[in-house]
């Protein structure tokens, strides 16, 4: 007979992962309920409610469903479970039921059946076919000490992999005494959202890591923004700006800055308590270099920025206009620009 039982959301991961890695437009399937003609990426969705929206309190008839949920698990009632973590997630997703969860159990571990409930997380993240469901489990895992499971470490490994299940994949590698390390190596195979996660969450506790920071952590596939001032304080990057940096190191600072100027999502370069003389610093170094076309363009948003804010150096636009006219097509934009500025003192 044949079994037309859809395949969980951990194997189909896994059935996609090579090398310790998904491919490079992976994704979930869409949920057979979302009517949205323009789904949501992988893990857009909880990442956009931590930067931007913030978590409600939970509603009695929300509580009430999680408890029974709990219960369920706690009895050993699995499919029961299941279908109630399902109906929570429908009304409260994970990201907003974590820590009521967490602590509705631990305020009552002598009364649950807290073995029921850590196999029940395990089930929830192999045998699961919804998202929500999966990240409830994986919450009810990170109340536990699971570092001696080498099947589950490997099973949130994999799951990890997917940017829809990394925050929650890295709450429990976070509990092994290695988690620093298991994040970092997680952060260097993901690229979207689990990586703007996974970088608020590493320590530089190590050179390489630091070195990671500096050269790597910036880029992702959502907004570097996100990441750029933590890179920024986590690579201390200004003590390598600073110190005469490599070609190679210079890059890294570069990138940094261009996220951290990029204001919109979340507040960058104006968290830095020296902001311009760092951004003059910066400059001068460039100066000193070999630009490359990415250069010009950080010169050019620093240009920008400070167009638009007061700086405390007034030398600053003067020498990103210095650094741009070596530039062939800034150039060309720098006479266009004073063409401009001419007419206009015509007209007076």
């Amino acid at each position: 007979m044949k079994n037309n039982k859809p395949m969980s959301l951990f194997r189909y991961i896994s059935a996609a992962a090579t090398d310790g890695k998904l491919p490079e437009h992976f994704s979930l399937p869409k949920p057979k309920d979302d009517e949205n003609p323009i789904p949501w990426a992988d893990g857009a969705k909880d990442g956009v409610a931590i930067y931007h929206m913030g978590v409600s309190e939970m509603s009695a008839e929300d509580q009430a469903l999680m408890e029974e949920a709990v219960h369920a698990a706690s009895a050993h009632e699995f499919d029961r479970a299941d279908e109630l973590f399902v109906r929570l997630g429908k009304n409260r997703s994970a990201i907003a039921g974590i820590d009521p969860l967490q602590t509705y159990i631990v305020d009552r571990k002598e009364e649950l059946g807290v073995k029921n409930i850590f196999e029940y997380g395990f089930h929830a993240l192999v045998d699961s076919e919804d998202r929500e469901c999966v990240k409830y489990g994986l919450s009810l895992l990170e109340l536990f000490d699971t570092d001696p499971y080498d099947e589950i470490k490997e099973a949130v490994r994999i799951i990890g992999l997917s940017d829809e299940f990394a925050l929650f994949a890295i709450f429990v590698m976070l509990r092994w005494k290695d988690g620093n390390q298991e994040v970092w190596q997680l952060a260097k195979k993901i690229r979207g959202w689990g990586r703007v996660h996974a970088v608020e969450r590493i320590e530089p506790e190590t050179d390489e890591i630091k070195r990671w920071f500096l050269l790597e952590a910036v880029s992702n596939d959502v907004i570097p923004a996100y990441s750029a001032f933590t890179c920024w304080q986590k690579a201390d990057a200004e003590a390598v700006l600073r110190n005469h940096p490599s070609k190679e190191e210079f890059a890294g600072i570069r990138d940094i800055i261009a996220g951290m100027l990029d204001e919109g999502p979340v507040p960058g370069i104006s968290r830095v308590k020296n902001r311009d003389d760092v951004i003059l610093t910066f400059l001068r170094t460039a100066g000193e270099m070999a630009l490359e076309p990415e250069d010009y363009e950080t010169i050019r948003s620093i240009r920008i920025y400070f167009e638009e804010e007061t700086s405390g150096h007034p030398e600053i636009l003067p020498l990103c206009q210095k650094l741009l006219t070596t530039d062939p097509e800034e150039k060309v934009k720098a006479r266009t620009d004073g063409l401009t500025d001419l007419s206009f003192s015509c007209r007076k």
